[in-house]
């Protein structure tokens, strides 16, 4: 971690070091996440960068999931190829033992596009796909992350993204490969199989822990873990997703490096889990209606000495006045208050928030 630091001359990242580790402040970080919103700023704001951006509205660069120094290398005898069906993407994978394919639409008014067919179906899909990650060999290569720490992330703190798949084996299996309620299906009729496959791709995901750890460049990490209770119970959490998270918590521990959960859903029964099972704090928690928990909640249940960034809650940030904005931010940094805390508008942003809300909470936590 950072060295303690003169309190009035601060940097941005070691303010932010300074926050996630309850040490004195010269005052609160503000680390907007701008998910969504900067595709659909004017050409003009965009052509600020964001790291002019960030510095224009007062706030501090906190980069979430910068680009991890482990990669998954493609598979040998695994062929690859994309078709288009329509306004269907399908991509269809085939192994030695078996094909599997998968199907995504575009979404204009996002400016993305979403999974409508997860490529694991049937009992025989998934036994493809534990051969894919029975096969998957990983390779450790700084390169991007040091183009990032040299350009953006010269400014702020990173927080790189420890794992290739960008989740844990379980949240994956829900977001990626089966759905929730498919998974569900699977675990009661062919549980050995849907555990194999899980397991293995365990295995990968702390084989890229253990090569990330040794990475001198960063001291805190990520992944789009997503964690919330629409998708599964608190046992399937412990079961499945913390008794993981706990194991790569354990690996970076050792090294002196700690993992932020990012987590913008319903997670009121999950934060004290995500704390037992190791992690050091939370990213992009959201009070009701986007989440189901209150900061002030979340700060009783997890105690001072767990890190909370996030609180501004999506539709609250897009539909206030500029005026209520100012009673509404005090109250969430109140409600953070009590332990280590970082501000931030909660996960993604939605299009339609404007610059000047940016700035007025910059100009909100430098009043203070």
């Amino acid at each position: 971690m950072l060295a303690a630091m003169d309190t009035k001359h601060m940097t941005a990242a070691e303010r932010i070091d300074a926050a996630l580790n309850g040490r004195p402040l010269d005052r609160l970080p503000w680390c907007p996440f701008l998910a969504y919103v900067w595709e659909n700023f004017p050409p003009q704001i965009q052509a600020l960068g964001q790291p002019q951006f960030l510095r224009q509205v007062g706030a501090d660069p906190l980069w979430r999931g910068a680009p991890g120094p482990v990669q998954a290398l493609p598979v040998a005898g695994v062929d690859v190829r994309t078709v288009q069906e329509g306004d269907l993407t399908v991509s269809i994978v085939t192994t030695p033992v078996g094909t599997i394919r998968s199907g995504s639409r575009p979404s204009p008014a996002g400016r993305t596009t979403f999974l409508v067919e997860h490529p694991l179906k049937t009992e025989e899909d998934l036994k493809v796909q534990t051969w894919i990650e029975e096969h998957t060999r990983l390779q450790y290569d700084e390169t991007a992350l040091r183009g990032h720490l040299h350009g953006a992330g010269s400014e702020g703190l990173s927080l790189g993204m420890l794992v290739p798949r960008g989740k844990s084996a379980w949240q994956s299996l829900v977001e990626y490969h089966v759905g929730t309620v498919e998974l569900v299906y699977a675990l009661a009729d062919y549980p050995q199989t849907v555990v194999a496959l899980w397991e293995a791709m365990v295995a990968r995901n702390l084989e890229a822990v253990r090569m990330a750890a040794q990475c001198e460049a960063l001291d805190y990490w990520i992944t789009w873990e997503d964690s919330g209770t629409q998708n599964y119970s608190p046992a399937q959490y412990d079961r499945f997703i913390g008794a993981e998270i706990g194991r790569w918590c354990e690996v970076l521990a050792a090294h002196g490096k700690r993992y932020l959960q990012h987590a913008c859903g319903s997670v009121r029964d999950l934060v004290g889990r995500m704390k037992a099972h190791g992690a050091y704090g939370i990213e992009s928690i959201s009070p009701p209606p986007t989440g189901n928990v209150t900061l002030a909640e979340a700060r009783r249940i997890a105690g001072r000495d767990f890190a909370i960034v996030g609180g501004i809650e999506p539709t609250c940030f897009l539909n206030l006045s500029l005026e209520a904005l100012d009673a509404y931010v005090e109250q969430v940094i109140a409600d953070g208050a009590g332990g280590p805390f970082v501000l931030a508008n909660s996960d993604s942003c939605p299009p339609g928030v404007t610059m000047e809300k940016f700035q007025r909470v910059g100009q909100i936590v430098r009043r203070r």
